[in-house]
């Protein structure tokens, strides 16, 4: 991030332009957001929040990875004793710190604005964070394990993040999208996240009880923390050189005979 610092601001950039359209449209809409059940920015502020997190997880996490991998710096690591769950864990300190920079800016606005609803939960709310944090990193890693084309991942990485911000289930006021569109939604995993931060956020209530959505959020952790390990390369031709090609396996069955 420090090399690239383009690689931090896109997603910090990208969060405060949302911040700023929601303000602004509330500013517009004046009779929707004196009523708080409506506010543009109050209903939009958890898909926010967890845009924000999906772009320093995806964005500043997955393709940086990638861009080591094609330029060759994960193979001087592989030559190394370092072992891929201590590289993995090691990206997270400086990405974290990105996050508590949003985290604060979002709960101070809640509570400047006027959001805060009558049931807040701010302990239950930091476990959200964590398990919610925990499982896009863990995709990430995942989605970082084997690539290496660092363009390609760049603009599909971009694409992912505006995806999750339209599909959070929270980007538009309650009632404004059709009914049936919810059955989509909820089942996404970015859903579950900004579901349960909106529970003790701005107090909207979760399609699905807050320890319940833990739960799947942790099932999905798990899922893809085990899968982005075991299929993480250091090199993206580790996989063809750590198998001897046919002929040669016959090879030598033939002289161990």
């Amino acid at each position: 991030m420090l090399r690239n610092r383009l690689t931090g601001l896109a997603p910090m950039f990208l969060f405060a332009w949302l911040v700023l359209i929601y303000g602004v449209l509330s500013f517009m809409l004046s009779e929707a957001a004196s009523d708080p059940a409506t506010h543009p920015l109050r209903a939009a502020l958890p898909s926010i929040l967890v845009t924000g997190i999906a772009g320093i997880a995806f964005m500043v996490t997955t393709v940086p990875l990638v861009s080591m991998r094609e330029r060759g710096l994960l193979r001087l690591f592989g030559t190394t004793p370092l072992r891929r769950p201590i590289f993995l864990l090691a990206q997270l300190p400086s990405r974290l710190a990105l996050i508590a920079l949003e985290v604060g800016f979002i709960v101070t606005l809640v509570v400047v604005a006027g959001f805060v609803g009558d049931h807040n939960n701010y302990w239950r709310l930091l476990g959200t964070l964590i398990i919610g944090t925990a499982m896009l990193f863990a995709c990430a890693m995942l989605l970082a394990s084997r690539s290496s084309n660092t363009e390609s991942t760049h603009q599909s990485m971009t694409i992912l993040v505006m995806g999750v911000f339209v599909f959070s289930g929270t980007f538009l006021p309650p009632g404004t999208l059709p009914a049936f569109t919810e059955i989509f939604t909820n089942a996404i995993p970015t859903t579950w996240f900004a579901a349960a931060i909106s529970a003790d956020l701005t107090g909207a209530a979760p399609f699905l009880p807050v320890l319940a959505l833990w739960v799947m959020m942790l099932a999905v952790t798990v899922i893809a923390g085990v899968l982005a390990v075991r299929r993480f390369e250091w090199d993206h031709e580790e996989a063809v050189t750590h198998t001897p090609p046919r002929g040669q396996k016959s090879a030598m069955k033939e002289m161990v005979s």
